[in-house]
């Protein structure tokens, strides 16, 4: 199957919904149980869904794209540094793990293809809300419920006078609070995962910042939605959001994600 035409990204998408469904499934099914909790070389905690998850969505990809290389976040740990092409996936097979271990609901997964230094096809799979969002050519973006029902999702207008900001949960900081009356914000949401870039799609929010660093994994397929909701991403200093970014080993520091107006800093 090849990847640099725009019908066959949706078949592409098509399959690799499928592929996290079955990751959800499993995921699921761990949910369930008193599972336990490990600590990773930068101390953040993976569980077996971590693991189990990657492992489907590993697979699912080699049998769809054999030539395409990845990376995945529980493998990267475990020593795949860096990747020789322009064109590759990114995987988070479990996004928010402390959510996940916290059992608040607010965990996803997380696939996305980048080309060029940039996301070209986006697919975000809530399990608790059974629902997909997704896009696959960066132009449109959609939400769909495993049913199988589809509807555009587009961003918020400025219209609204109610201006709400998208934040993780963490204390208020001198930062948070400049931003905050920069833009004149005075709607706060605090929720985990990429669950927020979902929100910011689909007309629920305005903006959604980050100071704190992260991996091009974490980003990589809320970006691709939201640029086909009509919204985009900025680093801290306004400059353009790209991936691809060995030097720093895929890591950003930050990030403003918006729907319609860019924040001020």
């Amino acid at each position: 199957m090849k990847i640099n035409t725009e019908h066959s990204k949706k078949k592409l998408i098509e399959e690799l919904i499928k592929v996290c469904l079955e990751s959800s499934k499993a995921i699921m099914e761990i949910y369930a149980t008193d599972f336990d909790v490990e600590t990773k070389s930068d101390f953040s905690p993976v569980t077996i869904a971590d693991k189990l998850s990657e492992e489907i969505i590993l697979n699912g990809i080699t049998k769809l794209e054999p030539g395409v290389e990845v990376i995945a976040e529980e493998s990267f740990y475990d020593g795949t540094k860096e990747i020789e092409n322009e064109t590759f996936f990114l995987v988070d097979p479990l996004d928010g793990t402390r959510e996940f271990i916290k059992k608040n609901n607010e965990f996803t997964i997380n696939i996305a293809l980048i080309e060029n230094k940039k996301p070209t096809l986006g697919l975000i799979l809530v399990p608790t809300e059974k629902s997909i969002y997704f896009s696959y050519n960066t132009t449109n973006s959609y939400k769909m419920s495993y049913s199988g029902a589809k509807q555009p999702i587009k961003v918020k207008s400025k219209q609204s006078e109610n201006n709400t900001l998208l934040y993780a949960r963490s204390s208020a900081s001198l930062r948070l609070n400049k931003f905050i009356k920069n833009n004149n914000i005075n709607n706060v949401i605090n929720c985990g995962s990429s669950l927020k870039f979902c929100l910011l799609a689909s007309g629920y929010a305005d903006s959604y910042l980050r100071f704190d660093p992260c991996y091009e994994w974490d980003t990589a397929a809320g970006h691709a939605i939201l640029l086909g909701a009509g919204g985009n991403i900025v680093n801290l200093d306004n400059t353009d959001f790209i991936y691809n970014k060995k030097e720093s080993g895929y890591l950003n520091d930050g990030f403003c994600a918006y729907a319609e107006q860019k924040p001020i800093f």
